[in-house]
């Protein structure tokens, strides 16, 4: 059946038969049902407070320089890694025209961010209700538009992500792939920018020209690196001290290895099966990895108990 020209369709594809000893069966909403099909709590409004013992909203941003370095199943799975560890977590997909965090989780939107940009839906009409009660704002997939907005379509889509976080401990932002004006924007908006790089010499060249891009502009703080698929922590550690170096000297950063994601035969496989790998495989090196960033993230030593709401969050 065809789509009516408000609505997106993605086909979901079908995960294959079978499942192994360790595999744990996961779903999600049903059919990717917007929130108020699917019978979850309406979402609060840009005035909407936190408890007071509560801290108020933060948000990372999942940067890289290039695609195929697993920064959307890290987004994914770190919402989930945080939800599990009790925060009320939004994923916005920042990939605005190649959009795949639905695809990853097995979800099938009904309404998209280009929906919000073209005016046809409410930003609060189009959250998914995601796995462990994650709540998701899909982006469009195969739109040219979405690729390159303007300024001012760019800046009405931040500033109305406030009318979804009002009740929201954290937003994890799964920025575009390269160094586009529209993908730096997104990432600088958020307390926190995880730079994602493999061990692979053009994956870390790309992570380098995506740090030096985001140093020319103001910063709530410096990016810090998350290697993927390493071989182990040393693999990890000896990269990050590589960029760092170069950082260190041209930049004037002082780069900080915050995670390691080794390299785990579940993460494929749950990609596959449409399933995060931390509720597919939750034994496996992968999870684990998440679930440390999650808490390191969440509770670093540094961390003030109280901070203002980034102002490109803030309501209009």
């Amino acid at each position: 059946m065809r789509p009516s020209p408000g609505e997106t369709h993605r086909p979901r594809v079908p995960a294959p038969a079978g499942r192994s000893p360790r595999e744990r069966p996961w779903s999600g909403a049903p059919g990717g049902a917007p929130l108020a099909d699917a019978g979850a709590a309406p979402l609060a409004g840009p005035c909407a407070a936190h408890h007071p013992d509560e801290l108020p909203l933060l948000s990372i941003a999942i940067a890289g320089g290039k695609g195929g370095i697993g920064k959307t199943n890290l987004a994914a799975n770190l919402a989930i890694g945080m939800s599990d560890l009790g925060r009320r977590v939004l994923l916005l997909d920042g990939d605005l025209s190649l959009a795949n965090v639905d695809l990853l989780l097995g979800l099938a939107p009904r309404h998209t961010l280009h929906d919000v940009v073209t005016g046809r839906r409410r930003m609060e009409e189009i959250v998914l209700a995601g796995p462990a009660g994650v709540r998701i704002l899909p982006a469009a997939s195969g739109i040219e538009e979405m690729a390159d907005l303007d300024e001012v379509r760019r800046e009405r889509l931040l500033r109305s992500l406030a009318r979804v976080t009002g009740d929201r401990d954290v937003l994890i932002i799964d920025t575009a792939p390269g160094i586009q004006a529209q993908n730096l924007r997104l990432a600088r908006a958020a307390d926190e920018i995880l730079v994602v790089t493999t061990p692979e010499p053009p994956a870390f060249a790309d992570a380098y020209a995506t740090l030096k891009v985001l140093s020319a502009h103001a910063l709530a703080r410096p990016p810090r690196l998350v290697v993927t698929m390493a071989r182990d922590r040393g693999e990890a550690r000896r990269v990050s001290e590589r960029i760092g170096r170069v950082a260190r000297r041209f930049l004037g950063l002082d780069l900080e290895l915050c995670g390691v994601i080794p390299r785990d035969a579940a993460v494929a496989r749950a990609v596959r099966r449409q399933q995060p790998f931390v509720r597919a495989y939750p034994d496996s090196p992968a999870a684990e990895a998440i679930r440390d960033l999650a808490r390191r993230l969440l509770d670093p030593p540094e961390r003030p108990r109280r901070r203002a709401r980034p102002a490109a969050l803030q309501a209009a």
